[in-house]
């Protein structure tokens, strides 16, 4: 072979191996992404009326992956909640779900940073937190957000976990499996108070079925929380529900502190062309014998489809509490608190829910 094809050929080879090398990496996708939710309410706290223009949950994310086999990929995202409404009232960067992680088709994912406990995410399928605005009542009944009596502590059980790293298995036999553990930062000599979480959900695209559990260990004189929650779900042809049921407890070290409650939460969703029909109804019950402090919620929603971004609603939502209850809704970044116990806030709201 003459110098001239022996050069060639070594040309050809190395030309070869970094095709291969490229085709077993992809090259990395960032994506921006967000959501605008807004609306025109009159908020009653159960005294006072306003007319206020509000901001549900709307947030701005940048996410990305990059291939680095036929079945590993790398991750990552920030997102950052904020308020288009007002000044000063946006959140520190990566406020919401950001994480750095590691995804295997075959063996499922492991996430790191800020993330949504496996209790927080357990939705029937998508088909339990369907409400928008002042209407979403998972927060309100079924993670305690409701239950204000002093010394329940509940919530505590809103678990967007900071300092969280968490599993996430590929499906099998239509079931997931996740797990979470939220180190404890804040140790200190008395203090150790780490938070453990796992979910079983199973989804077969008709049915869904889940359930999930959430501990956080009493240390010292400290308030913990067990919960644990149940999903049912289904939908068919138009019509899609959900059943959802939670017991929380506050873990208190002295007995006279000690507060649980059971909650339950029925969601029914109607779709007719570009428009969607909901209505939930949720009830937490009383923290402790004679409490009093239990309280129901209700919500109606009718929403209308411009495109698949863009979507017009109007809801009217109301909590009823008993005698010492001070419940309030917690989507907005600023109803205003029920502040007489007993008081029943409502809300009708018109809004508009973009997504990008």
């Amino acid at each position: 072979m003459t110098i001239t094809a022996q050069k060639t050929a070594m040309a050809l080879a190395t030309g070869l191996l970094l095709a291969t090398s490229a085709f077993a990496q992809t090259a990395p996708s960032v994506t921006l992404y967000g959501r605008l939710e807004l609306g025109i309410e009159s908020a009653n706290d159960g005294a006072l009326t306003k007319t206020m223009l509000q901001n549900f949950a709307s947030r701005f994310g940048i996410k990305g992956e990059r291939g680095i086999s036929s079945d590993l990929t790398a991750m990552f995202q920030v997102e950052t909640g904020i308020a288009p409404d007002e000044t000063g009232l946006s959140k520190t960067l990566a406020s919401r779900n950001s994480f750095v992680g590691l995804k295997s088709n075959s063996l499922g994912s492991v996430l790191v940073g800020t993330y949504d406990s496996p209790l927080k995410s357990l939705d029937a399928g998508g088909f339990a937190g369907t409400l928008y605005g002042e209407g979403e009542a998972m927060e309100v009944i079924i993670h305690g957000k409701g239950t204000k009596t002093a010394g329940s502590n509940f919530d505590n059980v809103h678990t967007r976990q900071t300092n969280n790293l968490v599993y996430i298995s590929p499906k099998f036999a239509d079931m997931v499996v996740k797990a979470s553990y939220s180190a404890d930062e804040a140790q200190s000599t008395t203090t150790n108070q780490p938070l453990y979480a796992a979910s079983l959900e199973w989804n077969n695209g008709t049915y869904n079925a889940g359930i999930a559990t959430q501990s956080k260990a009493v240390s010292d004189k400290t308030f913990a929380m067990t919960a644990t929650k149940f999903t049912l779900g289904a939908k068919m042809d138009n019509l899609s529900g959900a059943i959802v049921v939670s017991s929380l407890d506050n873990q208190a070290p002295l007995a006279v502190n000690a507060r649980k409650t059971t909650n339950t939460l029925f969601v029914v969703n109607y779709v007719d062309g570009a428009m969607t029909y909901k209505f939930n109804y949720g009830m937490s019950g009383e923290s402790a014998s004679n409490a009093a402090d239990d309280l129901t919620m209700l919500a109606l929603e009718a929403a209308y489809a411009l495109d698949k971004n863009t979507i017009l609603f109007g809801s009217y939502a109301q909590i009823a509490n008993n005698s010492k209850g001070k419940g309030t809704f917690t989507n907005a970044d600023n109803f205003p608190a029920t502040g007489v116990a007993g008081n029943d806030p409502s809300a009708i709201t018109l809004g508009m829910r973009y997504v990008f």
